[in-house]
């Protein structure tokens, strides 16, 4: 949008070129960096573009800078729940627009509705409330990210908020009997609370709060819950959605990169020795070395580090890989 960009660099003149504001010229060149970029940036990625454009500016005074662009107006500052960084915005006036965050890559996407706005209106009328200012932000998964997703999974691999259905419960006849006492049945639906690495996993049956271990959960297999109404993500109604598919040999991640082991293929006696070596589902697994020049990698568990054949690390599948 180069005219309205034009006019902001125009006003910014206008309100303070002449009114001895302490380096001027340093600040209109930061909004000139700052107007290059488009979508969602980081204090960072505004600190390269300046860089790039020839300035040399510390990142406390380029901070103090971004703060009093949006305080006048011609930025914004939003912070996602999904990593709590901050981020800036261009800001046009008389225009307003809400965003969908992908909570898995992480990809922000600007929307706006007329009939939403106008609702939201109402509401506040209805109850008497003057809305001076609002945002709405949607978690969930993109596009890209739902064409990754399998039918059927452990509920341990349920993400939090999703809704599911107990499809299969893969456990001996004691310990089925002591899911059903719980409530845990098949064609049941459950909502995932909450969720951590390796430990427990809280969810919701019929306004109850249960809280199982990784183990247990690992035996419950569950699908989406099914839609009554609206439109899935191939375009029909009242169908389920897939889960993501996240398992990733560790023989496929980058040097630097981690994630929590999945599962553990291959014979018992593999297993089992890989096992004594600290890989068990849960425990997180780092990349040291892929191994591009040798025949095996480097990987660090609990803190030791151990070298690994190619076929054995091919065993090992992780989830949750994060830089």
């Amino acid at each position: 949008m180069p005219d309205a960009h034009q006019q902001e660099k125009d006003q910014f003149r206008r309100l303070f070129g002449q009114r001895g504001l302490d380096r001027f010229a340093e600040r209109f060149q930061i909004l000139e960096s700052f107007l290059k970029l488009e979508g969602h940036v980081s204090l960072d990625r505004i600190a390269d573009q300046v860089r790039q454009d020839g300035l040399r500016v510390d990142n406390e005074f380029l901070l103090q800078c971004m703060e009093q662009l949006c305080r006048l107006g011609f930025a914004s500052q939003v912070v996602f729940d999904r990593d709590k960084t901050i981020l800036y915005e261009h800001r046009q006036l008389g225009e307003h627009h809400d965003h969908m965050v992908c909570t898995k890559c992480g990809e922000i996407i600007e929307f706006s509705d007329d009939d939403l706005e106008d609702l939201q209106e109402k509401l506040a009328a209805k109850y008497g409330f003057l809305m001076l200012r609002h945002k709405m932000e949607i978690y969930g998964l993109c596009g890209k990210c739902m064409a990754q997703r399998d039918n059927l999974i452990p509920l341990s691999r349920a993400r939090i908020g999703e809704k599911v259905e107990i499809v299969n419960v893969a456990a001996g006849r004691k310990m089925q009997m002591r899911f059903a006492s719980m409530g845990l049945r098949t064609g049941i639906v459950v909502e995932i609370i909450s969720s951590a690495i390796g430990g427990q996993i809280v969810i919701a049956s019929d306004c109850n709060r249960l809280i199982l271990c990784a183990g247990m959960a690992s035996k419950i297999w569950v699908r989406p819950e099914k839609r009554s109404e609206g439109i899935s993500n191939d375009g029909t109604a009242g169908e389920r959605l897939p889960f993501l598919n996240e398992f990733l040999p560790i023989t496929r991640m980058a040097p630097g990169k981690q994630g929590s082991i999945a599962r553990v293929n291959g014979g018992h006696f593999s297993r089992r020795r890989l096992g004594k070596m600290g890989f068990h589902q849960g425990v997180i697994v780092r990349v040291i070395d892929d191994g591009a020049s040798s025949d095996g990698i480097e990987v660090m568990v609990r803190g030791h580090r151990f070298f690994l054949s190619k076929k054995d690390a091919s065993k090992i599948f992780v989830e949750n890989v994060t830089p």
